[in-house]
Parts: C-alpha cells; structure tokens; sequence
C-alpha cells in the first residue's frame, strides 16, 4: 500500500479529522486521487504547534485529544493511519490551505489504534509489511 510521510503536527491533525488538506510544492499525481493511502509520522520533531488562529479554532471545534497533546507526545517515526486523496487543487477554502502551492483534498481519515514504525521517506513509498489494526 501506497504511504505518504508527513511531520508532526499536520500528520496527526489529518488521520484525526482535522486538517482536511495537505499542501505540497506538488501536484498529486492523479492515480492517486480517490486512493486511500498510509500516513506516516515523519521522526523529526522540530516544528511544534505553530497554527494560525484559524487552525487553532478549528482544533479546539474539534473537541480532539489533540487540544491537549503535548507535541512531543504525539507519534514519531510510525505509520498512524490512512486517508482517502481525493482531490488535488489550488487556492481551497479551507483554513489547512495554503496560497500559491497545491492542495491536496483529504477525505475518510482513519486513525489507527496504534503506531507502526516504520522509516519514511520522500514522495510516495509503498509499504509492504501486512497492516494489522486491532
């Protein structure tokens, strides 16, 4: 299956409903739209909660754990759930897209129950290890 490593906080936000895009410097190649792929935590924890007040609002909305997840307690290095791509656009309305880079239509996130780690890598990478999901 196909998987697609994205860092933390955005890969968290997405397998929990949250963030309904991922914005790339590219476009996604249209076999993979209405796929659903892996999404894979990426092991750098640089970042941290950097939202604008329109994501902020959108986190608390959501009434997640996430409100109250220390980012160094969230999954690194590990396969954490999966989403169907199902459109790939520019300038969407969403408070998760960003202007001027494609954004990437997310859709049916599934959060799994636990991490699988798993080494990332760039674009799209097939992961061949059977998924098992308690």
């Amino acid at each position: 299956m196909k998987a697609i490593t994205i860092k933390q906080p955005w890969a968290s936000l997405i397998v929990h409903g949250i963030k309904d895009i991922e914005n790339r410097s590219w476009a996604c190649p249209k076999k993979y739209l209405g796929e659903r792929v892996l999404i894979h935590a990426g092991a750098d924890k640089c970042g941290g909660w950097f939202l604008s007040n329109d994501q902020s609002i959108s986190l608390i909305r959501s009434k997640s754990v996430l409100c109250n997840t220390l980012f160094n307690d969230l999954p690194f290095g590990s396969i954490i759930g999966s989403v169907e791509i199902v459109d790939c656009v520019r300038n969407h309305p969403s408070v998760w897209a960003e202007k001027g880079v494609y954004n990437w239509v997310l859709a049916n996130p599934a959060l799994f129950k636990n991490p699988i780690p798993a080494k990332g890598r760039l674009s799209f990478w097939e992961y061949d290890v059977a998924l098992k999901e308690d």
